[in-house]
């Protein structure tokens, strides 16, 4: 009885663990909402990697479209500068010979021996084209009215050079070339012996264009311009002017070799 007894308790012990041991294993479902939202995080994440993909190829345009403009900007600008670098150094040496002539009359004690008559026939065969006048000039661009008028310097054409520069400097007062046509001016009345007018032309240059680059050659022609009218300290004090504020300009070195006439 005591057996019997014993294996009923046994039984009974051993059921729930039987059925804890070889019980059927939890299986789970993944709903069709899971499995969409699943979806949807892996399409975000390839979106986002493709426009990432994309911002870094158009950084990478644009930094090589603002390359190629630099490297056109800078050719440009040596263009630029070659071209202005060109007539300035005409600019210059119209300027020396002008001088050079005006010195060799001063030597001389006469008259400029510049040649102020009008140029033979055969050289003005082809003659400059008839400068704007102040009315004309609406049709007519600020370059072209500029060379038209140093045309006639280069021809030796003077007084109309002169009448050609004042139209130029009444029609356009507020040019890049204005400043040259005052200066042009001032060494023509200075060719015609005329200092008081070279004067004034010079002296607008300085108060009117300070920045400009025809500066340094007009501080040392107002100081030949100031002793020919007989002002030797104006004119000791513009040449010494030029040299300390240019000192490594053409017009420096000319002011340093610049002799008064009669000294």
């Amino acid at each position: 009885m005591m057996k019997h007894s014993l294996k009923a308790l046994l039984l009974t012990m051993t059921l729930p663990v039987s059925a804890l041991v070889y019980g059927q294993v939890p299986v789970f479902q993944i709903s069709g909402s899971d499995a969409s939202r699943m979806d949807q995080g892996f399409s975000t994440q390839s979106a986002q990697s493709e426009l990432i993909l994309l911002v870094q190829q158009l950084q990478e345009e644009v930094q090589q479209l603002r390359g190629e403009l630099e490297t056109a900007q800078h050719k440009l600008n040596r263009l630029e500068a070659d071209s202005r670098d060109r007539y300035r150094d005409v600019d210059r040496r119209l300027s020396v010979l002008m001088q050079a002539a005006l010195e060799s009359a001063d030597a001389a004690g006469g008259a400029p021996m510049m040649d102020m008559s009008p140029a033979p026939a055969e050289e003005t065969a082809e003659a400059a084209p008839t400068p704007a006048t102040p009315s004309e000039a609406s049709s007519v661009s600020d370059q072209e009215a500029y060379d038209q008028a140093f045309a006639l310097v280069r021809e030796r054409r003077f007084a109309e050079a002169i009448k050609a520069f004042e139209a130029f400097v009444q029609s356009y007062p507020d040019r890049d070339n204005t400043a040259n046509g005052y200066y042009w001016l001032g060494e023509l009345y200075l060719a015609q012996q005329t200092p008081a007018q070279a004067r004034v032309h010079f002296e607008k240059v300085l108060e009117a264009f300070a920045s400009h680059h025809k500066v340094p050659d007009t501080m040392y022609k107002l100081g030949v311009t100031y002793a020919q009218l007989g002002e030797m300290e104006r004119s000791r004090s513009m040449l010494s002017r030029v040299q300390s504020e240019f000192p490594q300009s053409t017009a420096a070195t000319l002011a340093r070799n610049y002799r008064p006439p009669n000294q």
